[in-house]
């Protein structure tokens, strides 16, 4: 059950996406049928529609599908606001001034006299 409910929300949502394509997909594969039957153009052979007209009004209705399907989304805005009661950012202690003295014992003094590789004695 849990793999069909996967399959089919799948499949939703791949048909809305690729919504497009698949009526072009519908009209090449019955092109002939709607330039027989369903086209507007049929009595005007002169005009070489041969069903483009259908396939134009698919494909615009399915646009306004698509734009009438995103304007029902809602939308939300959201909103940062920084306002922390003072009782809850203001310190719990008084400041208090610690003095460290660090002295690492591996300090060496710096060498200032520059390496030179040895001399060929050729």
């Amino acid at each position: 059950m849990k793999y069909f409910l996967i399959i089919c929300i799948s499949l939703g949502l791949l048909l809305q996406t690729f919504s497009k394509s698949l009526i072009v997909l519908q009209f090449r594969a019955q092109q002939s049928f709607i330039a027989q039957v369903l086209c507007e153009n049929r009595n005007k052979p002169e005009m070489h529609c041969n069903g483009k007209c259908y396939l134009k009004k698919k494909l615009d209705r399915d646009a306004s599908q698509d734009k009438n399907s995103n304007s029902n989304k809602e939308r939300y805005e959201v909103m940062f606001v920084n306002a922390l009661p003072e009782r809850l950012t203001a310190p719990s202690a008084a400041p208090v001034a610690h003095i460290v003295f660090y002295a690492d014992p591996f300090v060496e003094t710096p060498i200032h006299t520059i390496f030179h590789p040895p001399q060929s004695l050729s």
